[in-house]
């Protein structure tokens, strides 16, 4: 298996998951492809056969790789509704990596707010103001994880009110991952900065009214603002941490 290095640096796991994940990216390896035996792994790796079974079995869990007993293991084939695989396995491998999470949230939300102020059906639109009339009445008992659970639900909303089936699939299926950041980032920022819970719901009102005033531009910029507030404030936290 060409693009295979021997690993020197950091965690040995982590090295071996990481060149994994690029010749998935690269597509050296694509779905039922087999792999290496643990054996054939540990020698051309140079790694020890206990780090190479680390690392596979954190790959089987995690839904990338599959281990047919008798057979070997494969790159796991996607569900018939699976989006986009390879980039599940990218985000679940830098899921700490809170930067990266939010310039892709940047890149699917922002165009998911025009879009959803241009074509958000009713429905949607009261789901959107009730999930706003609920953020309102959890101010008062502070931040917790009722919060962050609106949070999501609302930023998963407004990507179904695009009706661009993709865009709210590619953010169903990371938003698992979107939802742990979002706990990171919450109690990163509401640790360091007062007012950001009441901050946090204006601006998320400030985006319902945008949408439902079928405003695309203004939908668009703040939601941007939003995001890109969270990921200024994250960087000037995480410099002093």
């Amino acid at each position: 298996m060409k693009g295979l290095k021997p690993v020197k640096t950091r965690r040995t796991s982590e090295g071996i998951l990481e060149q994994i994940k690029t010749l998935i990216i690269e597509g050296q390896l694509a779905p039922g492809d087999k792999l290496l035996t643990e054996r054939e792994l540990s020698e051309r790796l140079q790694v020890s056969r206990a780090s190479v079974r680390e690392a596979l079995s954190a790959l089987n869990l995690a839904g990338i790789l599959e281990i047919k007993h008798g057979e070997g293991i494969f790159i796991k084939r996607p569900e018939p509704n699976a989006v986009i695989e390879p980039l599940v396995f990218i985000l679940l491998l830098e899921k700490d990596k809170v930067q990266n999470i939010l310039e892709v949230r940047k890149a699917l939300e922002v165009e998911a707010a025009g879009l959803a102020a241009e074509r958000c059906p009713p429905e949607l639109l009261r789901e959107l103001e009730q999930i706003i009339e609920e953020m309102e009445a959890t101010l008062p008992q502070g931040e917790g994880e009722k919060a962050a659970q609106l949070d999501l639900r609302f930023h998963l909303t407004l990507a179904q009110a695009s009706c661009n089936p993709l865009i709210s699939s590619l953010m169903n299926t990371i938003q698992e991952i979107i939802g742990q950041t979002l706990r990171i980032t919450r109690a990163l920022w509401l640790s360091a900065t007062a007012g950001t819970t009441q901050r946090l719901f204006e601006e998320h009102r400030e985006i319902y009214l945008a949408v439902a005033a079928r405003d695309k531009f203004r939908a668009r910029e703040i939601m941007y603002q939003h995001l890109w507030k969270v990921e200024v404030e994250l960087a000037r936290l995480l410099k002093h941490a």
